[in-house]
């Protein structure tokens, strides 16, 4: 069996050994190497031609697609991945957009990291999304807590919008709008218009 050397850029120094250490203990994968900035990435990346490269989306300074489209220009052949905390579905879709095959939460488990490498390697040319997998775990419901109204009204407070100007605006009662926003962080266990704004990044509707 073929065992897939894999590269790993971040810069938290903690999250990089634990992942090599993990990745330490499989068979079919193992770290060549790793990096906490683009620069010094790129040059190890050119020499040691890994497999797979992990890219962390925020590195000090500026973001993993940097150093993702410098591999794309020099056309380096390697599986490019970027992990995140984010639950954004524009990141998501850019890494798709530059090339990448694959967009994973640091947040995931042990087990699914291996399973999510094995369909990486095995689609190839195809992307692993970890934002879709975690949505079809949570069910379709997940997607449709809010009504369409409660909809528009979460997109206009994540906007910045006062209760007054939305109500104005949709031709509503204040009262009407403040019971929609309270609906609305109670359906989705939010605390506050950031946690919204988190919710609606996850289902790809900012």
């Amino acid at each position: 069996m073929k065992s897939f050397s894999i590269y790993i850029v971040d810069d938290h120094n903690l999250f990089l050994e634990s992942i090599e250490a993990f990745i330490g203990l499989q068979n079919q994968y193992h770290c060549v190497g790793r990096a906490t900035d683009c620069d010094a990435a790129f040059r190890d990346i050119a020499n040691l031609k890994p497999d797979i490269v992990f890219i962390d989306y925020h590195l000090n300074e500026t973001n993993g697609f940097e150093l993702l489209k410098k591999i794309k220009e020099y056309n380096l052949d390697c599986i490019t991945v970027i992990l995140t905390m984010r639950r954004d579905a524009q990141i998501r879709n850019r890494a798709k957009e530059m090339g990448a095959q694959g967009y994973l939460l640091k947040s995931m488990g042990a087990e699914d990291l291996i399973h999510a490498l094995n369909e990486i390697v095995s689609l190839k040319t195809g992307f692993y999304d970890s934002i879709e997998e975690d949505l079809k775990a949570k069910g379709a419901h997940y997607r449709n807590l809010l009504t369409a109204r409660e909809m528009q009204i979460a997109k206009m407070v994540t906007q910045g919008i006062s209760s007054e100007k939305i109500a104005e605006q949709l031709d509503l009662s204040l009262h009407t709008v403040n019971s929609h926003r309270k609906n609305i962080l109670r359906k989705l266990n939010a605390k506050n218009p950031i946690d919204l704004m988190n919710y609606l990044r996850e289902i790809g509707e900012m």
